[in-house]
């Protein structure tokens, strides 16, 4: 059953979340926002109410995304899928041991950002 989600984009590279943006926009969802800090990130979170937030694991300013994925969760009950460039593992075991929906690793191809959207999409309906 597909469905068209509602993602909360959180990248502080701008022409990688236009990318990502107009990736998700072509696979029929909807982009709530985009936010470029952790702090930006839980706050808009809790006003747009997205189903899945897309969280770059390095992010500009002092908290990271692995933090703000979390703070997401516990205040507003919303999983996130990271998205990083870096795959060193000390980084790879912090971000996994949160248990994210998902790992997508830079640069995102349609296809992989199609499937984990499915995947996702699927664990939502599981859900409910």
């Amino acid at each position: 059953m597909k469905s068209n989600l509602k993602i909360l984009i959180v990248e502080d590279e701008f022409f990688i979340a236009l990318d990502v943006e107009e990736q998700a926009k072509s696979l029929g969802h909807t982009v709530v926002g985009t936010a470029v800090t952790a702090d930006e990130a839980v706050r808009m979170a809790g006003e747009r109410q997205p189903d899945v937030v897309l969280m770059d694991i390095h992010l500009a300013g002092a908290t990271d995304g692995i933090a703000a994925a979390l703070a997401i969760r516990s205040k507003h009950g919303i999983e996130s899928v990271f998205v990083t460039a870096n795959t060193d593992p000390h980084t790879l075991m912090r971000a996994k041991a949160i248990k994210p929906l998902g790992v997508l690793e830079k640069p995102i191809n349609l296809e992989r950002l199609r499937a984990q959207l499915a995947r996702v999409d699927q664990q939502r309906h599981t859900n409910i």
